[in-house]
């Protein structure tokens, strides 16, 4: 019993630190890179229209830490890992690092081939690797929101290719349903990232950070 209760709020110590919602809204930064590369893609190619969101995903990372620092932290604490838990995340990176490897292959086979396979077969093999990935995320992280915006974003490739192949949209699609995706993750960030602001701490019935009781 004890040691339930142990696992219960080390869990829940872990998801307060790591699950603020910041990351949501990072996460959000990379999917709107997809749905606005593309329409750059015209005017710089592909290499350069990738490259110019490299610095903004630069600064976000430092307003992220800044942010921890400033605003999470002093609400949860500090919060260092438990060894189990570094261990897990430790394969975690590994498992990620693999397949991230095996996608990049994948694609570059497919991309290859296209001509030759044609249809449905490129989107089919990125959403395909969006699941796989976005489900290991959410099974080693213990966030479950994280697999339904791998799911949302595995269903994406198809909507696009689906809009682009009737006449309904440009560039796969890719800019309609990344930016879609992009605007729920980053709703869904924000909402989770708002019971850190200071404002809300009082709605919640908590002192603010440096406060003391009379």
């Amino acid at each position: 019993m004890i040691e339930a209760d142990l696992k219960s709020i080390e869990r829940s110590t872990y998801r307060a630190a790591l699950d603020s919602g910041l990351w949501d809204i990072f996460l959000a930064s990379l999917v709107a890179m997809f749905a606005i590369a593309p329409l750059l893609s015209v005017h710089f190619g592909d290499f350069l229209a990738s490259a110019v969101f490299l610095p903004v995903f630069a600064a976000e990372l430092v307003a992220i830490r800044v942010i921890q620092n400033r605003v999470v932290e002093p609400r949860i604490g500090c919060v260092e890992l438990a060894p189990p838990r570094r261990q897990r995340m430790l394969v975690f990176g590994v498992v990620m690092l693999v397949v991230n490897v095996v996608g990049l292959v994948a694609g570059l086979v497919v991309a290859a081939r296209s001509p030759v396979i044609g249809g449905p077969i490129v989107p089919l093999t990125f959403s395909m690797v969006i699941l796989i990935g976005f489900t290991l995320a959410s099974f080693f992280l213990e966030i479950p929101r994280v697999f339904l915006y791998g799911f949302l974003l595995a269903v994406a490739p198809i909507v696009g290719e689906a809009l682009f192949v009737r006449g309904y949209a440009s560039h796969h699609g890719f800019p309609i349903v990344f930016g879609v995706c992009s605007v729920v993750i980053l709703v869904s960030g924000f909402l989770r990232f708002r019971s850190f602001l200071p404002g809300r701490q009082a709605a919640d019935g908590m002192p603010a950070p440096g406060s003391t009781d009379d």
